[in-house]
């Protein structure tokens, strides 16, 4: 999950210009607009600086619901640990079949004796008069449309291009019972590519590819239905033409292609819980270290901030979720326990001791994300925080962006008002300084006229 970045404010500057006068107190008045601008300013960077709070808050949201979708993440993943109610499957000889769960199958120990691993049919393009060398630019028909045969089923091919490759991968996707590939049975330096399909079922199932004139495959092995027995049952064994069979509910064993006898085993086990739970304490941790960096005097920039509150809360809240029943009623009793910072830590060997019946209580104080138990509870906290639309990340990254709107619409307003006023005072003082200009002039033309009046007439000067 994410949440949009709240926009970045505009820059924003007092504009500047210099009153050029020919005045003695020409530097003076500019000193003056300079200044008045510069109060008139104050509001405006005032408003850019809330603009800059605003978006230092929004990138340390955007860091925590990083670290909370992971902790969400870390959560699914303690689900599937639980999803086949906390089994773990094992064959002591995957060579002859592998076992895997496909549902809640019950603990305890099943004998596979393979009497017939089986195989399966296949069938080779005959030998052209001519050699194909290049599979890519030939092919063994130059027909557009082929017909597959795969026992008695048929399907439409049609190729992409009029080359073997093309034709093979057309099989490939037709979504037939059939894999198709092609070979080199020449040398390196004399190639003779075939196309080669097998059947992905077990038994003998007849394969053919038709141009519309000319069936192009030859038969290359004629596959055998495979048989076995579970627990030494049926006697004479149980016929398949999947490799693939269900040895009782929710158990499955994929015959490896070798005859002989696996043992497979179903046992209660809270292994892959045991990981997911270190990684979600891991990814708890890791949320809390971030909350704690907006707290206190010389906080983040969500010291203060009710958000910050809420998230507290809910980690807070999934740590010390209590369950009902069972001997399993809290993460204490899995390992997981808070440390005096308020961090988690896990024990593993707590739920590696866990008796079989005490993991089945686990796996119901658990639940899952959708009905019920720690994961429903954990899952809903945080869908609080996380949500996309009515979260309290999103809630308040959205007021932030309101914020940031509303201020920038002012700063143009504001900008717009000191520009003319700079403009009307610089007229103003442009008028004040050609007077005071002209006044000097005057002044230093009286000066001139009064000494040379004095220094020409001695008794004036006497007089003075």
């Amino acid at each position: 999950m994410s949440t949009s970045p709240v926009s970045s404010p505009i820059s924003v500057t007092a504009p500047q210009s210099t009153l050029t006068g020919s005045g003695t107190y020409s530097s003076d008045l500019q000193a003056a607009v300079t200044r008045a601008v510069s109060i008139a300013s104050l509001p405006m960077q005032l408003l850019q600086a809330d603009q800059n709070q605003a978006t230092s808050q929004a990138t340390e949201l955007g860091q925590l619901n990083s670290l909370f979708s992971s902790l969400q993440t870390s959560l699914q993943s303690v689900a599937s640990g639980t999803s086949n109610g906390a089994l773990a499957v094992s064959s002591s000889d995957t060579s002859v079949g592998q076992a895997s769960l496909s549902g809640n199958a019950l603990p305890g120990t099943y004998t596979v004796d393979v009497l017939n691993a089986g195989s399966e049919s296949s069938a080779i393009s005959s030998a052209p008069l001519t050699p194909i060398t290049d599979p890519t630019t030939q092919s063994i028909s130059q027909s557009t449309s082929f017909t597959l045969t795969v026992g008695t089923q048929t399907y439409t091919i049609h190729p992409s291009g009029q080359n073997l490759n093309a034709l093979a991968s057309a099989i490939n996707s037709s979504g037939a019972p059939a894999q198709a590939v092609v070979v080199n049975l020449g040398s390196p330096t004399a190639p003779d590519y075939r196309l080669v399909v097998q059947s992905t079922s077990l038994g003998d199932n007849a394969i053919q590819v038709n141009d519309g004139t000319n069936n192009l495959l030859s038969v290359l092995a004629t596959g055998t239905s495979g048989s076995y027995t579970v627990d030494g049952q049926p006697p004479a064994g149980i016929t398949t033409n999947s490799s693939n069979v269900t040895i009782a509910s929710g158990l499955n064993v994929t015959l490896g292609g070798q005859t002989g006898t696996t043992t497979v085993t179903v046992s209660a086990s809270l292994s892959s819980v045991s990981d997911a739970l270190s990684t979600l304490v891991t990814a708890f941790n890791s949320a809390v270290t971030e909350l704690q960096k907006n707290h206190g005097q010389n906080g983040g920039a969500l010291t203060g901030d009710s958000t910050v509150l809420s998230m507290d809360q809910v980690l807070s809240q999934i740590g010390t979720y209590t369950g009902s029943g069972g001997s399993i009623t809290n993460l204490t009793q899995l390992g997981v326990e808070f440390t005096d910072q308020g961090t988690l830590t896990f024990d593993p060997s707590v739920i590696a001791g866990l008796s079989p019946s005490q993991i089945t209580d686990a796996v119901s104080f658990l639940g899952s994300p959708t009905t019920g138990g720690f994961l429903q509870y954990a899952t809903n906290s945080l869908n609080g925080i996380t949500d996309p639309i009515a979260g309290v990340i999103a809630t308040e990254s959205q007021s932030l962006q309101n914020q940031v709107n509303t201020d920038q619409t002012q700063i143009n307003n504001d900008q717009a008002q000191i520009t003319q006023l700079q403009a009307n005072l610089q007229a103003q003082m442009a008028q004040a300084d050609a007077l005071i200009a002209t006044l000097q002039q005057q002044n230093t033309f009286l000066q001139g006229l009064f000494q040379y009046a004095t220094s020409n007439n001695p008794d004036v000067a006497s007089a003075g």
